[in-house]
């Protein structure tokens, strides 16, 4: 073990004696513990030369500041292991049942366009999307396109695995541009590849046709309000409507047992969108809307599920009654001694019954639009689950998101009152919620 000494001064070394019996002293102090610092901490921590407590998916240090914990980039991986091991987790409800991982290694060599896909996105994700780090996905993004348009002009009918692929690459085109931008051809050419698919549904692989539905039935309610009047789907779309309502009953890895609420969510969606156009309203149909909602039976079994079933049930009804100027006619379940009740408008109350669902789920909603001046305790619990959900999937979005709602948090406070989607759209931004 080494030795210490006043620095400058002579050196000397003790030979003891080769029949000394060495004693040790009573008083002798233990030798302090080294600290042994930490190879896994956070960017901010890092940066600042301080140890980081590594805790997931914000530190506690991170958590202190109010400021954004970012993992330190990784070595570099091959990218489909890393599409298996973590980038299709974040597209998944149940990590132990995710056909985005392990699951789609048989489709691999079918389609090249879907290696490229994967290799795309997990290239993207793997840099946490920076814009100064996009070049191998942006080249993988290419060549899945050009390989897609070969594989769909080889084919007379259109496959569910092309039509997953169609999903993937709109869903993934927001998290790899430096701004929200439109997806309008990739969610077009999903339109038009359903009716297809479930024309020909009984001669195609059936989990893949479960799977690629699931997706885009979640994807296309999120998007539903980013679309004009003229790119919404102008038939009934009887052949889906009938398709989802006897899909909840199988699990799905993004809509669980809840794909027919969703597929509701995406017709308000864009009925709301056409009343933001300046399209007049339909009051028979905001009607079949509330009572459709507010009749509505979750089959979720999970208790985690059922929450989040339940809160995009009411974030329906906010964009009903709120966004769409309806009055409210439902009968809050509500307690009647709450100080809520009474002082406050019931709007409001399903507002901030909703965050408490989001609270307990890995996910936002609108709802945190509806915080005042007076919510600001409530205000910081949604940004900071907001930057965790960032430390957890690194997709900007989440970022635009927070700057969406504290714009519009400082209009309300100022006297302004102006809807998400109102901002959104002023902002010339496409932010899907979901």
């Amino acid at each position: 073990m080494s030795s210490f000494r006043v620095r400058f001064a002579p050196q000397r070394t003790y030979h003891p004696d080769q029949n000394e019996t060495r004693t040790a002293s009573p008083d002798k102090t233990e030798p302090k513990p080294t600290h042994t610092r930490t190879r896994s901490g956070c960017r901010g921590c890092r940066q600042r030369h301080v140890k980081c407590d590594d805790a997931f998916p914000v530190c506690l240090r991170c958590r202190r500041r109010g400021s954004i914990c970012q993992p330190v980039l990784p070595a570099s991986q091959w990218q489909p292991e890393y599409w298996f091991e973590r980038m299709s987790q974040i597209m998944s409800l149940d990590r132990d049942r995710n056909p985005m991982s392990f699951s789609i290694v048989k489709y691999l060599s079918a389609s090249s366009s879907l290696v490229y896909i994967t290799q795309c996105v997990s290239a993207a994700h793997e840099q946490h999307f920076q814009p100064s780090q996009m070049t191998v996905s942006l080249e993988e993004w290419s060549k899945a396109l050009r390989s897609l348009r070969q594989e769909l002009q080889s084919q007379s009918v259109g496959s569910p695995l092309c039509f997953l692929i169609i999903l993937m690459l709109g869903m993934s085109s927001s998290w790899i541009t430096t701004q929200p931008t439109d997806y309008v051809r990739e969610l077009l050419a999903a339109q038009a590849s359903v009716d297809m698919t479930l024309e020909h549904q009984a001669t195609m692989d059936d989990d893949l046709v479960h799977l690629s539905m699931g997706f885009y039935v979640y994807w296309d309610m999120a998007c539903s309000f980013c679309l004009v009047v003229s790119d919404h789907p102008q038939d009934s779309r009887t052949r889906l409507a009938a398709y989802v309502s006897t899909a909840r009953s199988r699990f799905h890895t993004i809509t669980s047992h809840s794909i027919d609420l969703y597929f509701l969510l995406g017709q308000l969606g864009r009925y709301y969108r056409s009343i933001t156009d300046g399209m007049p309203r339909d009051f028979v149909r905001e009607t079949t809307f509330e009572v459709e909602l507010n009749s509505y039976t979750s089959a979720e079994e999970n208790p985690i599920a059922y929450l989040l079933a339940e809160a995009f049930r009411n974030h329906g009804l906010l964009m009903l009654y709120r966004l769409c100027g309806r009055k409210v006619h439902f009968a809050l379940e509500v307690n009647t001694d709450s100080e809520e009740v009474g002082s406050k408008c019931p709007i409001r109350t399903l507002a901030l019954r909703t965050l408490e669902m989001l609270f307990l789920t890995p996910i936002n909603s609108p709802a945190g639009a509806e915080l005042e001046s007076t919510d600001t305790e409530l205000r910081e619990r949604v940004i900071e689950q907001l930057q965790a959900a960032y430390s957890t999937n690194c997709i900007p979005s989440t970022l635009w998101v927070i700057e969406l709602l504290q714009e519009l948090w400082n209009l309300r406070d100022s006297g302004v009152e102006m809807t998400w989607l109102d901002r959104m759209l002023v902002k010339q931004w496409r932010l899907r919620i979901g």
